[in-house]
């Protein structure tokens, strides 16, 4: 996010002798990097881009508060002035105005703080020169003065703040219920626009149902401020961020104050600048204070901290600070510290949400001190040339580029799945790691297996009949106290039969070079898939899955994969025989595995040099079958008798029978 601040302004709150270009180069160093400066309104105005996890420097005084601690780094003399605003008081014997509060009903879950106060005999004078000035250095309209307290305040200051014609909230029956939207309502903001509930926004409503505001975003125009207005309600709220992006961007309402409160803006800032306005109030527009403050506070929490040993520090920054030097630039950060057996304990201040873990604390360290200043030195020992165990990148790009070209297509998706996909893998949701600060609220488990999320998208494609899709990516399995243990897996789904879907494994692992693969029938829709690997003999590098909706799976783990795959084909001598080769067709109960029968053949029939399932019709199978002889060429007489041997085996173990025989 861009801001704008002017150099007066930001003096204003920052007690320094340096130059424009000074600050220019040194926070741009250190903190937020100042792409321009401008020459506006006779003075300089830096453009600033500051990062979106530091709502705390997106205001004049943010900006101050972070170039006091830099351009003391670099023998700058500087400090952040004291902000010290007067406490609004309130006496109902010398009011000379009472306005009776509305009622406010709050929901604890949705919003953290309100404070807000009456003010009476509001008049509306014009914009101070100086105001007007430093809102046109910052690209903001200018108004009139009851207006532009509002947005003045909010960039000083870093907290978005509400003026509502109070007279207008008393005549709609003086309720303001804070609650989800229901869908289908309207609202006009104060600019005229209409726009219609989607269910799930955060709205101010009155005790008849309707919106007198979109909280945190923009007011609506049945509460804004007009030329007739008298008394105003002086508001502050602290919503739920993600209530407040999820209002913005379903409406492609993209104000100031939205962009700072989906970004968690301090709480503890709601009082000051309530203070704040209200002195420009009383002195720029004449009004009174007609209230007492009324300030509901259900998120004040207990900052946490955050705990991160010395050693630590040292091994992410690659040099050894001395201890007070980290203490130091902590604690002008505004952060408590105290060190304990060589462990830190820091207490971030109430402005600075983004530090919540070791390396949140680390990144100040390193960026105050300076990343310039930190070594930059080639690794101390040569760059290993031994291949990691378990990896093989090259197999992964022969594996990719095969099934490209008999026609599957390759996916990336999200290694994040819900709670319904992750069920699908066969592990509960308490056997998942989940995320505590996910990109999206349906999508918080690290999965488990790739085929629920590749089934996903067939889901998401009806269209397409055929869609033939894999992924090669990691599987997370959560480890007690430790990083999750992370598993390379080939996934393949489709929706064609489980015969051609066979047929292209088949051919891949030809590719491969993988030898003697056979089929481990499982209880259930399941089949484990047998290899040979040189170390361990026969291993199961996969299975095949029949999911519902006909659609079948097959899952590698890789690592399995590399022991029976071959860079290229060993030498096997060519025979000198030829076979003999026939085809067979057996009429099998429902419910055989033709992999059990294959198997079979197979396992029971040396002759038997080659095995191939060609397809079904009904109950009726057909197979390919070739004879071969070593040394001596086979004849009729024996594959005849070979035949009936593999007939009469299989109808006694499957009660199959010979079509045609």
């Amino acid at each position: 996010m861009n801001i704008l601040i002017p150099h007066k302004w930001l003096l204003e709150h920052l007690e320094t002798k340096a130059t424009p270009t000074e600050i220019q180069k040194y926070l741009s160093l250190c903190g937020p990097s100042v792409e321009r400066i401008y020459e506006r309104e006779g003075d300089a105005v830096y453009d600033m881009e500051v990062t979106t996890n530091r709502v705390d420097s997106m205001s004049v005084r943010g900006i101050a508060r972070e170039a006091a601690v830099i351009l003391n780094q670099f023998g700058i003399t500087a400090k952040l002035k004291p902000f010290k605003p007067e406490p609004i008081t309130f006496t109902a014997k010398k009011a000379a105005k009472k306005l009776p509060l509305p009622q406010i009903v709050n929901n604890p879950q949705l919003c953290k703080r309100i404070v807000c106060v009456a003010l009476a005999d509001v008049k509306r004078a014009d914009t101070p020169k100086w105001m007007a000035e430093r809102l046109r250095q910052v690209e903001i309209n200018v108004h009139d003065a009851v207006i532009d307290i509002t947005n003045y305040i909010t960039h000083d200051l870093g907290h978005p703040c509400h003026a509502f014609d109070y007279d207008k909230i008393m005549e709609l029956g003086g309720s303001i219920i804070v609650k989800e939207a229901t869908a289908g309502k309207s609202f006009t903001t104060l600019d005229g626009n209409e726009y219609t509930t989607l269910g799930g926004e955060l709205v101010f409503e009155n005790d008849q149902g309707e919106i007198i505001d979109l909280p945190g975003i923009k007011g609506t125009a049945n509460t804004a401020i007009q030329e007739s207005t008298k008394n105003v309600l002086f508001w502050i709220e602290d919503v739920v961020a993600e209530k407040i992006r999820f209002g913005s961007m379903s409406h492609a309402i993209r104000t100031v104050a939205a962009q700072l409160n989906e970004k968690h803006v301090d709480p503890y800032l709601s009082l000051p600048v309530l203070e704040e306005g209200t002195k420009l109030f009383r002195v720029l527009c004449g009004a009174t204070v007609a209230s007492p403050v009324f300030d509901q506070f259900p998120g004040k929490r207990a900052q946490p901290t955050v705990q991160v040993s010395l050693h630590r520090i040292t091994d992410y920054l690659g040099i050894e600070l001395p201890v007070n030097r980290i203490a130091q630039i902590l604690e002008e950060l505004g952060c408590g510290v105290s060190l304990q057996k060589g462990t830190f304990t820091i207490q971030p201040p109430t402005f600075r949400p983004d530090i919540t873990i070791p390396a949140d604390v680390i990144e100040e360290i390193a960026r105050i001190y300076g990343y310039h200043n930190l070594p930059s030195v080639l690794m101390a020992t040569p760059i290993p040339l031994d291949r990691p165990k378990h990896i093989n990148f090259r197999l992964e790009d022969r594996i990719k580029r095969f099934l490209a070209a008999i026609g599957w297509q390759e996916l990336y998706t999200y290694s994040m799945v819900s709670a319904e996909i992750a069920k699908q893998s066969g592990h509960t949701l308490a056997q998942h790691l989940t995320l505590q600060n996910p990109l999206t609220d349906d999508r918080v488990y690290l999965r488990r297996s790739l085929i629920p999320s590749l089934k996903e998208v067939l889901d998401q494609n009806p269209q397409y009949s055929q869609l033939s899709v894999f992924e090669l990516a990691n599987t997370y399995t959560p480890v007690e106290k430790s990083l999750p243990l992370e598993v390379l897996h080939l996934s393949l789904v489709s929706r064609r039969s489980v015969q051609q879907v066979k047929g292209d494994l088949e051919v891949l692992l030809r590719s491969l070079f993988v030898t003697n693969v056979r089929y481990k029938q499982d209880e259930d829709a399941r089949a484990q898939i047998m290899a040979n690997s040189p170390d361990h003999g026969e291993i199961t590098t996969g299975e095949i899955v029949a999911l519902p909706g006909e659609v079948t799976a097959i899952d590698f783990t890789v690592s399995k994969l590399m022991e029976v795959s071959q860079v290229y084909p060993h030498y096997r001598p060519l025979p000198k025989t030829s076979p003999v080769i026939e085809d067979m067709t057996l009429t099998l109960p429902v419910q055989t595995k033709v992999g059990d029968v294959m198997n079979t053949i197979s396992d029971k029939f040396i002759n038997v040099y080659h095995l191939e399932f060609l397809g079904q019709y009904q109950q009726n199978y057909s197979f390919r079958i070739s004879y071969l002889e070593p040394e001596v060429q086979i004849d009729d007489k024996q594959v005849s008798l070979i035949r009936k041997q593999i007939v009469k085996l299989l109808g006694i173990k499957f009660d199959a029978k010979l079509v045609g025989g």
